[in-house]
């Protein structure tokens, strides 16, 4: 008799996860967060793509050699236009919003920090954020919690 032996595994989510909300265009937020915390995002050549939502959301990446940690700048929504058939529509296209996280629609971007971040750091990066003109609150937000962490992974 052969005995079938499966390992479950779970992904560490070990990272301080940020949301933002923001009036802001995803480029011209990068361009202010670099100055005001002073590291270098830039827009990844590929989005985060997901074949299952049919959509894309905007990356952004900085990783600093000095303080061994990595930023991760991401866009929570993916507005596109469907094309509709219904009789009840008097057009025959319609925009939708796809959310990288569902359960937090009220979000605009989340910042992805990897390493090693202590809460008082924590505590004056949200402030530094709260004071970007154009950015309208911060959280920090427990991965843990999020039924959707896993679209988190990259």
């Amino acid at each position: 008799m052969s005995k079938v032996i499966s390992l479950g595994y779970e992904y560490e989510h070990d990272y301080t996860l940020i949301g933002i909300n923001s009036t802001l265009e995803d480029h011209r937020l990068t361009y202010l967060l670099n100055r005001v915390l002073d590291i270098n995002l830039k827009r990844e050549n590929k989005d985060l793509d997901f074949k299952v939502k049919n959509c894309a959301f905007t990356l952004y990446n900085y990783e600093c050699k000095e303080t061994f940690t990595s930023w991760s700048l991401i866009a929570n929504k993916h507005l596109f236009i469907s094309n509709t058939k219904e009789e009840i529509n008097l057009f025959e296209q319609a925009s939708q919003i796809s959310y990288l996280i569902n359960e937090k629609k009220g979000i605009d971007y989340f910042l992805k920090i990897h390493g090693g971040i202590e809460s008082s750091d924590l505590k004056l990066l949200l402030e530094k954020m709260k004071n970007v003109k154009g950015i309208v609150a911060t959280y920090a937000i427990d991965p843990n919690i999020l039924k959707s962490k896993d679209f988190l992974i990259f």
